[in-house]
């Protein structure tokens, strides 16, 4: 005999709702947020906790949700791009570092060319009616500079940039709009991974509830060919029925086996959420048979500017206004400063002087010139500044002005897309809803009664085997309409709950604490 269908879920409807309100509190911003988040998702990296609920084999979406938000890859990694978005603010605000110079000049390789000064002098004279012509003869050297340091000019200086224009604030601010661009990010990943879990959670107890009802079809199966088996051995129906009988057995058993796989498959995406490659659960522990009417699509649309996706355009034009208003301080020239200390050798200096003199004498003179200190030292001030004549970030500017305008776009873009979506969402939750509504009070209980109805009258002959077979794949057929049709509801209600940012019902205030509680565990 088949009982009534059942669906035998013990975890309330709520759990699904709360997988997204962990993503969008409503007191939280994507700053306030993001400091926890990178916590979790660091220690996720650090620790590899047990996973939750295993010890009973059993797991509920509060522990699958849990799992997701401290291990899953995808959190973790973002916990490396907020680092770099906070070390990328500590260097927007680092001021230009000075330049320090040194400069050699006038180092020799050999000593200097030595100088060399010859002069000859005739003169003429009568005296005494006699023709006289003196001749001298006279020849200075000055010996050249000595090779190596002795004589080179040492220059060091320490040059420092002076930016105008609040450069430095207005790059901590870029730093800091894109760093807020990253945690938005963040919290779209957030969200996502919640999203996933929850829908990948609904697909693991749907999966599990058709292993169920393949199962008690195979008992039906099975129990119909030993009662064949009785009658054909009694002689009471061919053996021809018995036959089709253990081909319909054979047939459920197949189609047993594809559901198990399938819900194999189902067990394993839901573990790749928390980074697990099998699945080390028994079984899913939830409830799907509980619903409630789909909200209308213009009361979802006033709650769509939660999400993510379209909360962070007020954070994307910001940035791209930051951006703008430091490309704009770039076209005012910085000033570079400098000061320096110049010290240059001093030589001294040898002249050797000899030569015959017009009365036939020789002369020989050597005299030095010398200086005070050995080196001669100074201070060496100034500063340079470009001229803002040919670039004046023309470019720059045009770009990041043209930055913003397509932002507003992109927006026009998203919103586009996030209410189309959100249509259709609404559509195949209220489709579902009320597909499942319908079967559930009105088809399911005429189809089990009528099933009831034909197996008993089966039994006192009053009708075929082809009836009885007909009747129960209608039954099963209507429950696993029923089934399906649960599972497109919860699904869309996840995808409506990420759309929107909230969920999409009161909650019990305790449990809904309780549950907000996760995404800060440790």
């Amino acid at each position: 005999m088949i009982t009534v269908f059942q669906l035998t879920y013990r975890a309330s409807q709520y759990c699904l709702g709360v997988a997204l309100l962990l993503a969008f509190a409503a007191n939280g911003s994507a700053q306030e947020l993001a400091p926890s988040a990178s916590a979790d998702a660091s220690e996720s990296t650090i620790k590899d906790t047990p996973a939750v609920g295993t010890e009973l084999g059993a797991l509920t979406l509060p522990d699958a949700l849990s799992l997701a938000l401290r291990k899953s890859p995808i959190l973790a990694a973002f916990t490396w791009d907020i680092r770099a978005a906070d070390a990328m603010v500590q260097q927007a605000g680092l001021r230009p570092n000075p330049e320090l110079s040194v400069e050699i000049e006038e180092v020799r390789w050999t000593s200097g060319p030595s100088e060399r000064t010859r002069s000859t002098s005739v003169s003429g004279a009568i005296e005494s009616g006699t023709l006289s012509m003196p001749v001298a003869w006279e020849r200075e050297e000055v010996q050249g500079a000595r090779s190596g340091f002795s004589e080179s000019e040492l220059t060091i200086s320490i040059a420092q940039p002076i930016q105008f224009g609040k450069k430095r604030a207005k790059r901590i601010a870029v730093a800091e709009r894109e760093k807020e661009l990253v945690l938005w990010d963040y919290q779209a990943a957030r969200a996502d991974v919640l999203a996933q879990t929850a829908s990948d959670f609904v697909e693991v107890l749907a999966a599990q509830e058709h292993v169920a009802l393949d199962r008690e079809l195979v008992e039906l199966a099975e129990e119909i060919v030993r009662t064949f088996s009785l009658r054909v051995k009694a002689g009471q129906i061919s053996p021809l029925e018995l036959s089709r009988a253990e081909v319909a057995l054979a047939t459920t058993r197949a189609t047993l086996e594809e559901s198990l796989t399938r819900l194999e498959a189902a067990r394993a995406v839901l573990a790749s959420n928390w980074g697990s490659k099998r699945a080390t659960f028994a079984r899913a522990v939830g409830r799907l048979d509980e619903t409630s009417p789909v909200p209308g699509i213009e009361e979802l649309e006033a709650r769509v500017n939660r999400n993510p996706d379209m909360a962070r355009w007020s954070s994307e034009l910001a940035a791209r206004r930051a951006d703008f208003t430091l490309e704009r301080a770039q076209r005012i020239p910085d000033l570079t400063v400098e000061l320096g200390f110049r010290s240059a050798g001093l030589a001294d200096r040898k002249a050797t002087q000899y030569g015959f003199g017009s009365a036939g004498d020789f002369g020989f003179t050597r005299r030095e010139t010398g200086y005070s200190a050995d080196r001669d030292n100074s201070l060496v001030l100034g500063f340079s500044l470009p001229l803002p004549i040919f670039d004046r970030n023309q470019g720059r500017i045009a770009a990041a002005e043209a930055m913003i305008s397509k932002v507003s776009e992109q927006r026009r873009g998203t919103e586009a897309a996030v209410h189309a979506e959100l249509s259709s969402a609404q559509q195949a939750a209220s489709g579902a809803y009320a597909k499942a509504h319908t079967l559930q009070k009105e088809v399911m209980p005429k189809v089990d009664e009528t099933f009831q109805k034909i197996q008993r009258g089966y039994q006192q002959g009053k009708f075929s085997y082809l009836e009885v077979l007909d009747a129960q794949r209608t039954l099963f057929d209507a429950r696993k309409s029923f089934l399906d049709a649960l599972t497109r509801y919860h699904q869309s209600i996840v995808r409506l709950e990420r759309l929107t940012g909230q969920v999409l019902e009161e909650r019990d205030t305790e449990l809904e604490l309780d549950m907000e509680g996760i995404s800060h565990e440790k």
